[in-house]
């Protein structure tokens, strides 16, 4: 349900600003990173500084050299959080995820997409209900729109389960689970299935191994850098 790549490295870094609405800090970043303008001296340096009234958390290095910047925002509800990932081209995503982890809003930096959740949704994604009984499943909707494209909707309906196995990243605890779902594509189903690690800590999903499977039957295999 991730996609997010798993964490190679793992650290926390806290930095105190002042409030600002994100609404404004999206727009001047959207526009700025979007045309590859903004933070790319910084991530050449190795270096995030989230908005103005946000405390960054957290930095996720993969392997396959993405690198994803998480943070909270005064702002903003409780319990939810930003993700900025990037890769080698520059910034490349950003998404807006609640205390469940449900996916409230995503951008497309590249192409300016944005894709925003449908409420209320039939079978809301629960992490709690994961933790507490191990097992969650869900049914939703989401609505993509962009420049040049017409409105795409997207069904969703998936599980995720706790295996039992448990991996420690710089002395943070990530349990593996196993995952699936689905959504029409137009043509047919396309299935998404296979593992991620979830965190308690940080009430957060990482990428792992997945097989996308799609209508015609073809399947493709991902390894998003598990952790070792």
């Amino acid at each position: 349900r991730a996609d997010t790549p798993a964490p190679k490295q793992m650290a926390k870094h806290v930095t105190e600003c002042r409030r600002v609405k994100m609404t404004d800090f999206f727009t001047r970043l959207a526009v700025a990173i979007g045309l590859g303008l903004a933070a790319a001296p910084a991530a050449a340096q190795g270096v995030f500084t989230p908005p103005d009234g946000c405390t960054a958390f957290l930095t996720v290095q993969s392997r396959s050299c993405t690198v994803s910047h998480y943070w909270t925002c005064e702002a903003d509800p409780q319990g939810t959080h930003w993700r900025l990932t990037m890769d080698e081209e520059g910034p490349a995503g950003l998404s807006y995820s609640d205390a469940e982890f449900r996916w409230l809003l995503q951008y497309g930096l590249r192409l300016g997409t944005t894709s925003s959740l449908i409420e209320p949704e039939e079978d809301p994604a629960s992490i709690t209900e994961l933790f507490a009984t191990g097992t969650d499943t869900m049914v939703f909707s989401t609505l993509t729109t962009g420049p040049g494209i017409q409105p795409i909707q997207r069904d969703y309906t998936g599980f995720d389960s706790l295996t039992g196995e448990v991996v420690t990243i710089d002395g943070h605890e990530l349990e593996r689970t196993e995952f699936r779902y689905e959504y029409d594509i137009g043509i047919g189903p396309r299935i998404v299935q296979g593992n991620q690690y979830v965190s308690r800590e940080w009430r957060l999903f990482f990428g792992g191994e997945e097989i996308v499977t799609a209508p015609d039957g073809s399947e493709h295999e991902f390894t998003l850098s598990p952790p070792v």
